[in-house]
């Protein structure tokens, strides 16, 4: 075998071992379940008082989870700690924020810009290391549900424009169906051919049984 040969032969057989691994990631991540504290104290049960690595594995299916989680349940309990998760950066200039926001929607009735949420946030926040980036404020006008918020004062006060609100959601509405239209053209389309293919296969099958 010539050693062009074999480098080919290593690299393809590393592609493969690397598409194994990707497959499994994905379908772990595919079959990750959120349990509930119920589900996890059965779970716990389940295990009984001296739980072996079988007991753990049969477990683990049963309920779809990880071995890790349920012997980090039977040590710690199912209790979820305080303080888990990621902490808010600053929770009193967040909100001073958020009254800013319904204050100043009250006052120049109209809804808040980005920019100027932008500058009113570096104003508050008084920290150099913080930019209020796209993503911050993305997820700040997520969390306190800003754009709702907005809309029911401006329709409290009457200055919220119905009309093309209420154009708007038509549109997207069509723009859906059109979609699933040509979905389902592009789906009849792929159809006649596989039938065509399927029809062509089993006329050349026949040709080459008479022959």
């Amino acid at each position: 075998m010539q050693p062009q040969d074999e480098t080919s032969n290593i690299i393809i057989h590393i592609q493969e071992e690397c598409k194994i691994v990707i497959d499994f990631t994905q379908l772990r991540r595919e079959h990750y379940n959120v349990l509930s504290k119920k589900e996890k104290d059965e779970a716990v049960q389940m295990l009984g008082p001296n739980p072996l690595f079988d007991d753990f594995k049969r477990v683990s299916q049963a309920i779809g989870t990880t071995i890790k989680n349920l012997k980090r349940w039977q040590r710690c309990g199912t209790e979820r700690k305080k303080g888990c998760g990621r902490k808010k950066l600053n929770p009193y200039a967040e909100k001073q924020l958020i009254e800013w926001v319904i204050q100043r929607v009250h006052q120049i009735r109209r809804k808040i810009s980005r920019q100027e949420l932008k500058c009113k946030a570096l104003e508050l926040f008084k920290n150099q290391n913080f930019c209020a980036s796209k993503g911050y404020l993305d997820k700040f006008v997520k969390s306190y549900q800003l754009k709702q918020r907005m809309n029911d004062i401006l329709k409290s006060i009457g200055k919220l424009k119905i009309k093309n609100f209420s154009k708007k959601q038509q549109q997207g509405d069509i723009k859906i169906e059109e979609e699933l239209q040509e979905i389902t053209v592009k789906k009849e389309e792929d159809d006649i051919k596989i039938e065509n293919l399927n029809l062509e296969s089993s006329k050349s099958c026949s040709a080459f049984q008479t022959q």
